[in-house]
């Protein structure tokens, strides 16, 4: 992949364009596999433009790409082995595995541990069964957590709104032109207070399809603590992505 370069007080910085079809408006900067600068940007916009609009930007550039390498570092290398904790509902269970040799696999939440049982128990195959139980509790969660905010939000409808789940590396969720809610389920691993937030935050786009004044209204009389709960998200919600 090509690379490009803006200059910051004498510090280049190289970055890769990267395409995607729901980045249709504005660019977004990421942190690469290898720590390096990816700008994501509609198609539409010249590589050119980008690269001018970054240079105008080079500080803000330079800074994002010190914080997003440190809270990398942050991140836990995952080996999926018993001991190793992980997050569910804002705290750290350690995993323990349990070999079962002729019975179904299962993951259940006992005993302050989150116990894998499982017929096979190599790392890959202990990751995916996480995935699914992280899938299906917030599949859970997220239905229970929508409905009760639906009922206190007048503008939702008599029903809650159609909910679906799906994973994303930046974006805990989003909300259709058609009134579809789609909610990453890594947000399940985050505190309630996140998940509330989030969920809020999509119930008033509902209503109000921008981030205007009368939106944040109404996030503010849907859930008042809205703005802790971003700022921990927004402070640590990488540890919740891996």
């Amino acid at each position: 992949m090509k690379r490009y370069s803006i200059n910051n007080n004498g510090e280049v910085i190289d970055f890769e364009i990267v395409h995607r079809p729901a980045v249709t408006r504005r660019i977004h900067l990421e942190l690469g596999e290898h720590g390096h600068l990816q700008v994501v940007a509609p198609r539409r916009m010249s590589k050119r433009a980008i690269q001018t609009a970054l240079q105008h930007r080079a500080r803000h550039v330079a800074r994002f790409l010190v914080d997003a390498r440190a809270r990398q570092q942050d991140l836990p290398e995952l080996r999926y082995v018993s001991g190793e904790k992980h997050f569910f509902m804002g705290r750290q269970f350690p995993l323990f595995i349990h070999e079962t040799p002729g019975k179904r696999p299962r993951v259940d939440l006992v005993d302050g541990q989150i116990g894998v049982f499982a017929p096979h128990t190599g790392s890959d195959r202990i990751r995916v069964r996480l995935v699914n139980w992280y899938r299906q509790q917030a599949l859970y969660q997220f239905t229970d957590r929508l409905a009760t905010f639906s009922r206190k939000a007048p503008w939702s409808g008599e029903n809650p709104p159609v909910m679906r789940l799906r994973n994303m590396k930046r974006t805990w969720g989003s909300c259709s032109s058609k009134g579809v809610i789609t909610l990453n389920p890594h947000l399940v691993k985050a505190p309630e207070e996140c998940i509330d937030y989030v969920i809020a935050h999509e119930i008033c786009h509902l209503r109000e399809h921008n981030h205007g004044k009368a939106f944040y209204a109404l996030q503010e009389q849907l859930y008042p603590g809205w703005r802790d709960a971003k700022n921990h998200l927004r402070n640590k919600g990488h540890i919740y992505l891996v």
